[in-house]
Parts: structure tokens; C-alpha cells; sequence
């Protein structure tokens, strides 16, 4: 039985320097079509069959509240009893409390917060927009609400970023209420400024020092490293997420998602005209028992 689902929004309201996703500027017309869209999508899944939703992009809390109202209301009647429903976004996002009542009143339960570094000056350099008053502000209108699994989404490894200041993002990290951390080396990918700006990832020796101190300090303060990039407080490992590292099947809806059903894996059209025209799956793999093997363990090996 499936009891997972991966949701995609490819609009931001902007683009960031490192960004390779399938994304977009938002646009409040395509936005709405694309909602109703997935909503079509969504009456495949039989009611209250999941046990985890995950909304990713891009950023799903650009849409307007409208949008998100109409299809978290639709996302929460697939869920089952103790599940996990969880959303990214970004700080500034998080700053209208119409749209916090919204995704608390459909039971989201879990929030990852892109805060990426708390440094000023790489915040500039990454395209982000919020400040560290954002941060701030977001963690307690998401606390007034009673959403207390909170998860942030931080980057390594930046342009010129020494040691001593990711050591300084990861202890800044640990004053906020957060149960989870996600720690990610930046990586150069094509179609992304970054890239048109011939910048380059950081050497391997520091990106290890990196990863092995963050891990010393989050470890001395409960933290368990429970997947290569993902740390967490005892009993906040991401559920939906683990549906991944141990090979089980899930949903995938929305440009570019991917999805594994009935052993075949497929991923949707990343063209959202295509998308909107109805044409969804652009490519699919049939897993056999020899490559299903393979799979378990290579994806087991990440936890």
C-alpha cells in the first residue's frame, strides 16, 4: 500500500543564485490553474490512504492564500490518523498569519524553513530576501499556531564561506526551537547563476571539515545524524523522507515530481505548459527484481 505523497510548486516569488529546481517567478493566473490542476490529479489517491505529504518547489507558500486554502483543504482528506503533513517555505513567507491560520487549520504538522545561512552577507549573495528578524518572526507565528516541528533547510560550502562561520550559522541554528536540521553542501548546477557566474564548490577537504564539525556540535545537543544530510531531536525523523532512503513507493504530483507505483518509477513533464495541457509523465522505469535490490541498498546506505 502507498502512504506517501510528494507534492510539487514550481513558483517562487524570487530566483535564487543557486537554485537548480524546476521553479519559476509567480504568476497569480498559472498559479491558480496550476492548483486546480493538481487537484485533478489528486482524486487517483484514495481518502485518508497516507500516511505523509510533503509540499516542495520552489516555494509552496508563495501561493495565495486562496490557493493554498483550496488545495491543502483537499490534501488533508487523503490523510490517515498520526500522520505527517509538511511544507516548505521560506521566512518571509511565514510573516502573513492569515496564511499560518490556513496551514494550521488543514493540519499541516510540520514546516521547513529555507533559512540557508545566517550570515548577512552570503544571504545577499545566495538572491535570498528575508533578514534575520524574519527567521524571528516566523518561528514564533509558527509556534502561536501550535506547529512545533519545525526543520531548517541550511547550506555549506558557499563562496568564500570560512569554517568559523558555518560553525557560527550551526550554533545560531540551535537557538531556535527547531527538532530538525538539514545541512546541505552547495553544489553548482547548471541554469543557475552561480553557475553563468563561473563559481566553483568548495574543496572537498573543507566541505569534510564541515560536515564532521556540524555533526559534533548537533550531536552534543541531541541531535542524531539518522541520513547523510539530515539531523534531528529523538522521535523527529522525517517520516515522508525515510519513505525514500527505504525504497517504498510514493505519489508524485506536479511538474517535474517523481514518483515510484506498482514498481515503476516515473517523472512527471518538468514543461509546465505541457503540464497545464494535460501531459504529465515524461519518462518511466520499470524496477525489476535485480535492480530493486540494487536500489534498497543503495538508498539504505544513506541512513
Amino acid at each position: 500500500m502507498i502512504e506517501s505523497l510528494y507534492v510539487h510548486i514550481p513558483f517562487c516569488s524570487s530566483i535564487c543564485s543557486y537554485c537548480s529546481f524546476n521553479k519559476r517567478l509567480y504568476n497569480q493566473k498559472l498559479a491558480s490553474e496550476y492548483v486546480d490542476n493538481l487537484i485533478l490529479d489528486l482524486k487517483r489517491i484514495p481518502k485518508k490512504s497516507l500516511k505523509t505529504i510533503y509540499i516542495g518547489g520552489g516555494t509552496p507558500c508563495s501561493l495565495s492564500n486562496k490557493d493554498l486554502d483550496k488545495l491543502l483543504f483537499k490534501l488533508k482528506n487523503l490523510l490517515k490518523e498520526n500522520y505527517e503533513f509538511t511544507i516548505e517555505s521560506n521566512p518571509e513567507n511565514l510573516l502573513d498569519i492569515e496564511k499560518i491560520h490556513i496551514l494550521s487549520k488543514h493540519g499541516i504538522n510540520r514546516v521547513s524553513i529555507g533559512v540557508q545561512t545566517f550570515n548577512i552577507n552570503h544571504l545577499d549573495r545566495l538572491g535570498r530576501k528575508h533578514t534575520i528578524n524574519d527567521i524571528n518572526d516566523a518561528i514564533n507565528n509558527l509556534l502561536k499556531f501550535n506547529i512545533y516541528n519545525i526543520n531548517f533547510d541550511m547550506i555549506y560550502g558557499l563562496p568564500n564561506q570560512t569554517l568559523d562561520e558555518f560553525i557560527d550559522d550551526v550554533n545560531q541554528a540551535l537557538k531556535y526551537p527547531i527538532k530538525h536540521i538539514s545541512l546541505y553542501s552547495l553544489t553548482i548546477d547548471e541554469n543557475t547563476i552561480f553557475n553563468n557566474l563561473k563559481l566553483h564548490e568548495a574543496d572537498e577537504d573543507l566541505l569534510r571539515d564541515m560536515s564532521d564539525v556540524a555533526t559534533d556540535i548537533l550531536e552534543k545537543k541531541g541531535f542524531i545524524k539518522y541520513e547523510v544530510s539530515n539531523y534531528s531531536l529523538n522521535g523527529y525523523e522525517s517520516i515522508h523522507n525515510l519513505t525514500y532512503w527505504y525504497d517504498n513507493e510514493y505519489y508524485g504530483i506536479g511538474v517535474s515530481a517523481s514518483g515510484y507505483e506498482n514498481g515503476i518509477r516515473y517523472t512527471n513533464d518538468k514543461n509546465l505548459s505541457k503540464y497545464l495541457e494535460g501531459k504529465r509523465i515524461k519518462k518511466e522505469e520499470i524496477i525489476d527484481e535485480y535492480n530493486h535490490e540494487y536500489e534498497y541498498i543503495m538508498l539504505n546506505l544513506r541512513t
